[in-house]
């Protein structure tokens, strides 16, 4: 009976190493994935703005990205309706298959430029500032580009990282003083990242 119970704890503890050393492993990559593939704004004068997935000097390659790119506006509470409601219009939906090491990803391309009302145009470009849509400053609230993307790492073992970025328009009018006082080349604060899942 006593070799028979070491049997069975023999045989628990190795199914139990069997599965937790995976589990145990996909945790600790969740953890370690949170800094991977980070956002962030960078300003090209020759160029405009640029929000970027980061991997210039990462070292994982990133595969089946998805981007998507949208403006939202909050439409406030009223007599006829009790919760605020989000009017959203996407800018850029699109897929990739690759992201290598040595290079950014970028989400969205854009200008901030003086309209002819005296206000601010958010101007979304192609990659080298051609325009390509022009919506006044003030009639969005925030400026959303969510992605997802997988990342291989040891054991062609890969993780899902997804992310929401967040930028109001306020800020963006902020950004948009500080270029036209000293129009130079650098990266500019996000107001939100969000780690999804």
């Amino acid at each position: 009976m006593c070799e028979f119970l070491k049997e069975i704890l023999g045989q628990f503890v190795a199914l139990a190493t069997f599965f937790a050393f995976p589990a145990i492993q996909y945790l600790l990559l969740r953890r370690f994935s949170r800094n991977e593939g980070n956002p962030q704004l960078w300003f090209l004068p020759a160029y405009g703005f640029r929000l970027v997935i980061r991997n210039l000097v990462g070292k994982r390659t990133y595969s089946e990205l998805k981007l998507r790119s949208k403006i939202r506006s909050v439409v406030a509470e009223s007599s006829g309706s009790s919760v605020k409601t989000f009017v959203e219009d996407v800018l850029i939906d699109r897929e990739d298959f690759f992201l290598f090491p040595g290079n950014d990803e970028i989400i969205i391309s854009f200008r901030l430029e003086t309209s002819q009302s005296g206000g601010a145009d958010f101007i979304v470009t192609n990659k080298l500032g051609a325009e390509q849509r022009r919506i006044p400053l003030d009639s969005f609230d925030t400026l959303i580009c969510d992605y997802s993307a997988y990342v291989k790492y040891f054991f062609d073992f890969g993780i899902k990282v997804a992310k929401r970025v967040e930028l109001s328009s306020k800020t963006l009018g902020r950004i948009f003083a500080e270029i036209q006082k000293n129009p130079v080349e650098g990266s500019f604060d996000l107001d939100r990242i969000r780690h999804v899942g």
